[in-house]
């Protein structure tokens, strides 16, 4: 089959993350691939024919700027968002993480943003030919919003990337220091509020280290001063800053109120390091059975970071249950199909 892939996305966290898990999977001598995107992010892929396009696909521009040459060249077309572009004439098959646009009114600017994105999001759901859901929660919001549309829905897992799995095999677990860690966006479903205000009560001298984008991380939290102390925003940071941060730490805490699937808790088991994790229905569907600790509210946060991590040894688990190789195969299944 002759196949186009928009990986504008690499680079960038999360679906950033899931677009390389993917094409680290692919075998390029089995179908002929056309990949979109940026030459330097796509040269390693050796057998691959490479379709510069440097456009931010969250941009307008991004929205129009499909190379129509593949409408004459491939069969279909893989998207690993939502967003499809116009212009497209070929069968497409979309991955869809979460609805947080439509569950969580807070993670848009306002009521023309939400209007954008309700409208881009129910044109992935008529668009598309079958769309690959993160986890049975994302696909149960599709149903609950879409109806009859969802059931083009199938749930595929994520899985972890070859340089998170590389690193655990390649190192021991260090001495953990006396540190927590967040690794995600700023965006108010990510419960960072809760984050800093459990981390306050804390007493001693544990350090917490908020790793992502620093753009807002300060503002519209409403905490006083003492809810900072001994908090370091790195900023992201490279694969080889990151990895050691996360096995190092004491605990990896992710404190959100909605996820689609919830992705750092899960390098965080393979790395040999505690995840701390909000009690919310996604995260019991995809950590159930791993050792992880689930807590509600403030209080509940304190009190789970005020008691010794488990030692961790659930690697060879983890990577049975979520692979990239299997989620890749999965999508080419259907695109086949």
């Amino acid at each position: 089959m002759k196949i186009a892939i928009d990986c504008r996305y690499l680079g960038r966290s999360g679906i950033g993350r899931v677009t390389e898990g993917i094409l680290e999977n692919l075998d390029f001598s089995q179908n002929e691939y056309w990949l979109i995107g940026k030459r330097g992010s796509l040269e390693k892929y050796e057998g691959a024919h490479i379709v510069e396009d440097d456009s931010d696909p969250y941009s307008v521009r991004g929205l129009f700027s499909f190379p129509k040459e593949l409408n004459k060249l491939c069969d279909a077309v893989f998207l690993p968002n939502f967003l499809v572009p116009f212009g497209i004439r070929l069968p497409v098959y979309a991955i869809m993480h979460d609805l947080a646009f439509l569950d969580v009114k807070e993670t848009t600017k306002g009521t023309l943003d939400r209007l954008i994105k309700r409208t881009l999001l129910k044109r992935c759901m008529k668009r598309a030919k079958e769309i690959s859901c993160v986890s049975a929660f994302t696909k149960e919001r599709c149903e609950h919003y879409y109806g009859k549309l969802a059931k083009k829905c199938f749930v595929n897992y994520n899985g972890l990337s070859e340089s998170v799995i590389s690193y655990a095999r390649t190192h021991a677990v260090p001495e953990k220091a006396d540190e927590i860690v967040y690794v995600g966006n700023v965006k108010p479903h990510k419960g960072l509020k809760t984050l800093l205000a459990a981390f306050s009560r804390l007493e001693g001298e544990m350090k917490l280290k908020i790793i992502g984008e620093k753009e807002h991380f300060l503002t519209g939290l409403d905490l006083d001063e003492s809810a900072y102390r001994n908090v370091e925003f790195t900023g992201r940071l490279t694969d080889e800053e990151l990895l050691p941060a996360i096995a190092r730490a004491k605990y990896l805490v992710l404190p959100s109120v909605y996820e689609g699937f919830g992705l750092p808790p899960l390098e965080a088991l393979v790395l040999g390091t505690q995840p701390i994790v909000s009690d919310i229905p996604v995260f019991r569907e995809v950590y159930e059975g791993l050792p992880v600790v689930f807590f509600q509210g403030e209080e509940g946060l304190a009190k789970a970071l005020s008691c010794p991590p488990e030692e961790i040894d659930c690697r060879e688990e983890v990577l049975s249950r979520y692979s990239y190789a299997c989620c890749a195969k999965t999508i080419l299944e259907h695109i086949k199909a």
